[in-house]
């Protein structure tokens, strides 16, 4: 059958690929399973699995079939097993309508309005209406396409008008854009499994630290050069393009400048880890109350188990209140970054999944 093979961990006194092989780490797993064109998020499930003693069954490079001694089995695509339902899927992707659900919760969400392409002068009046600094972004997208963020103007705002529609590429005039007031703060993604906190991760805007002798392009090669050696960033390198480095052209620095011995120089507004941002773990700094929250927010939208949540909010230690945090989104299917963390301690968010569908039964 080729890469999809039937496995099973010598914990069941089966086989698996080879008898004289051992699972080994979960790191060279993800990297052998990218070799054959498999996504991290399917190998890290995988690598639950079998770790766990049960069986696996490849049905494709997305798709597993996990199989328990006792009969029960759960299908997975990617990390996400046969009770992720669609409706929680539409409702996460649907970035508006979960904040309508959040809000009605009591969670704090920031104020925000959907628009179609003919809209705009509704839009503007709209903008007028709740202020600059505003953020515009495609309601349904991923990996921050087509997001514009503290947008001070209306000339910025009918730039990141037009931006956010090319976005989506297809269908460009029957689809909806967001704009939303520009909440201040730092990033947190934060990963719950039923009503377990798995992981709180910054994910810090891409950046650099001089060391008085590199210029940012070397300290980007050199970060790059660190970040290829891990599972998960070594697809999301930093941009050594100055062009895509907008933080650097705003505050009018270049790729030759030499960053004073600990100068922190950030490289682009986004700081999503796709962009070049850093993954960095913050589960056992976080206050206690962010870590509730989190979980009544995935709590909150029908038709989802587990899934991830982002904070944007100055600082995840001190206790939240109506104003010092918002709930950004909700992610149906998130980026296992916790796995394999830039800086700090590592979290299974693979390992929750399986043992939320199998329990005592694995």
């Amino acid at each position: 059958m080729g890469v999809f093979t039937f496995f099973k961990n010598k914990k069941n006194n089966a086989t698996s690929e080879n008898d004289n092989n051992k699972l080994g780490t979960e790191e060279d797993f993800a990297w052998n399973r990218s070799e054959n064109g498999i996504g991290l998020k399917s190998s890290l499930t995988e690598y639950a699995a079998l770790k766990n003693g049960l069986a696996v069954e490849r049905l494709s490079k997305g798709i597993i079939l996990v199989i328990s001694e006792s009969g029960i089995q759960h299908s997975f695509i990617n990390m996400n097993g046969d009770r992720s339902s669609r409706v929680g899927m539409y409702l996460c992707d649907r970035k508006h309508d979960a904040r309508h659900i959040l809000k009605q919760q009591g969670l704090s969400v920031i104020e925000s309005d959907i628009f179609g392409l003919k809209d705009l002068e509704k839009a503007k009046e709209y903008v007028d209406h709740i202020g600059f600094p505003i953020v515009v972004k495609p309601i349904n997208l991923s990996r921050a396409r087509g997001i514009t963020t503290n947008i001070q103007t209306f000339e910025g705002f009918e730039k990141a008008w037009g931006k956010a529609f090319d976005a989506y590429r297809k269908n460009r005039s029957s689809n909806k854009i967001l704009i939303e007031r520009h909440f201040t703060g730092e990033d947190y993604r934060f990963y719950v499994v039923g009503d377990r906190l798995i992981s709180a991760t910054h994910r810090k805007r891409p950046n650099v630290t001089g060391d008085g002798t590199s210029t940012v392009l070397e300290l980007i090669k050199s970060k790059n050069v660190e970040r290829a050696e891990n599972p998960y960033l070594s697809k999301n390198l930093i941009p050594e393009d100055i062009s895509e480095l907008d933080a650097l052209t705003d505050n009018n620095i270049e790729l030759d400048y030499i960053p004073d011995d600990g100068q922190l120089i950030t490289l682009r507004k986004q700081s999503n880890i796709w962009a070049g941002g850093d993954n960095i773990d913050v589960t056992d700094t976080a206050h206690q109350d962010f870590k509730e929250l989190a979980i009544k927010t995935i709590q909150s939208i029908p038709g989802i188990e587990y899934g991830g949540m982002d904070f944007i909010a100055p600082d995840v230690t001190v206790k939240p209140n109506d104003s010092n945090y918002i709930v950004s989104e909700v992610e149906f299917s998130p980026a296992p970054l916790a796995h394999f963390p830039y800086i700090g301690k590592r979290r299974d968010m693979a390992g929750a999944v399986i043992d939320h569908y199998f329990g005592n039964d694995q």
